[in-house]
């Protein structure tokens, strides 16, 4: 029954463009389904490594908050919460047993980032994507790209958290073919990929993108030979462009403007100092009161927190937009502590054995563990218990442990 449903996967990339019913729809059916044949095939050494040992001591407090929660409508997501768990093993046995998985997975994350940045580049040019979405504007004439994603700011975020996924992906499709063209093709799309999230507005995706962008260029052998030469060239043109097209250069100045990274200046009485200014802080006042409240709320209930998605029923916001305290709010210290050394365990892991062996697994633990690190960085996030970020968030776990083990 595997060698059917496990075909799923391929389609997982695509699916999380469309938003987050179709990827949760495809989880939790992989997930269900591995779970019966766990029991009828007998997978379970699959299940016996750390991972899920940490997996579910994390399961069982946070259920344990759900029985002490504000509401008990939180059960909903805590029992729920399983089929991530089981989805990372399933990943795992189908990287580990379909010798072509990984390569077929690749060329799905690339294709989706492909139709993702030709789109994007289309409505930023002509002010509406392939289905006539339209450039989404606030602040007046300012405006920012969501390609598929529509009027929700969600493309950077995708961009930049599959990143990693998207570089594997160039790893074992160069390894299998020997083919070193390739190499020109994958740094033209990081960068065509770069300026997009540029052109999203998203800061906490520019962020990551340029920390992320820094180490390729520093580490990656992928791009050792063509970055220079891309870099110089993606400048030159750049340059070109903004000097004949000045109207360009205005609307990336309101890009830069609606990001946060400038912004009108004002002096304490409210008189204009001038068009723009160099802003003071990365991210805005709403995260700030964001992180009070949850702090708050916290210190109010530091063992187990107030429950799963239990944020909004204090706050007038859904969630804290922040990982690190919405857990700390909403499931307490316990759970806290137990998840973030998880992803603290895989940091330690990769960089353990990192200068074990100079081989391409090399190159793909140091993405791996870029991606573990982003899921530790206390900046401004979705949801923890969305299940389109979730399952960004443990789809490199799979990776992890198939790497791991080889």
């Amino acid at each position: 029954m595997i060698n059917h449903y496990h075909k799923l996967i391929y389609f997982l990339p695509v699916a999380l463009i469309s938003g987050p019913f179709l990827p949760d729809l495809i989880v939790v059916i992989c997930s269900i389904l591995f779970l019966i044949d766990t029991f009828r095939l007998k997978l379970f050494e699959y299940y016996k490594n750390n991972f899920f040992k940490i997996f579910l001591l994390f399961f069982l407090f946070l259920n344990l908050s759900s029985i002490f929660s504000i509401n008990t409508l939180s059960f909903k997501y805590s029992l729920t919460y399983f089929r991530y768990g089981v989805f990372v093993i399933f990943i795992y046995y189908v990287l580990k047993n379909y010798s072509n998985s990984k390569i077929l997975l690749g060329y799905s994350i690339i294709t989706t980032f492909v139709i993702l940045v030709i789109d994007g580049y289309v409505q930023f040019t002509f002010g509406k994507n392939i289905f006539f979405f339209e450039l989404q504007k606030y602040h007046g004439n300012l405006s920012y790209v969501t390609s598929f994603f529509n009027e929700e700011k969600k493309l950077g975020s995708f961009l930049s958290r599959m990143l990693p996924l998207l570089l594997i992906s160039f790893i074992f499709i160069k390894e299998k073919y020997q083919n070193t063209n390739l190499d020109h093709f994958f740094s033209m799309m990081i960068l065509l990929i770069f300026f997009l999230t540029f052109l999203t507005t998203e800061r906490v995706s520019i962020f990551i993108f340029i920390v992320f962008f820094i180490g390729i260029f520093i580490k990656s052998k992928i791009f050792l030979k063509p970055k220079i030469f891309f870099l110089l060239i993606s400048t030159s043109g750049l340059l070109i462009v903004f000097y004949n097209y000045p109207q360009l250069y205005l609307k990336m100045k309101s890009i830069l403007y609606s990001s946060g990274i400038l912004f009108p200046g004002y002096t304490k009485e409210g008189v204009v100092l001038g068009e723009y200014a160099i802003g003071k802080f990365i991210f805005s006042k709403f995260h700030h009161e964001q992180i009070i409240s949850s702090i708050k709320i916290f210190l109010e209930n530091p063992f187990f927190g107030i429950g799963a998605k239990n944020f909004k029923f204090i706050s007038y916001s859904w969630h804290p937009h922040n990982y690190h305290a919405q857990i700390l709010a909403e499931i307490g210290i316990f759970s806290y502590l137990i998840i973030f050394s998880l992803f603290i365990y895989f940091v330690f892991e990769i960089v353990k054995k990192y200068f074990q062996s100079l081989d391409l697994k090399n190159e793909i633990k140091f993405y791996l563990l870029i991606s573990f690190f982003l899921s530790l960085m206390p900046i401004p996030s979705g949801d923890f218990f969305n299940n389109w970020v979730n399952i960004m968030i443990f789809l490199p776990v799979g990776y992890y442990l198939y790497i791991n083990e080889k």
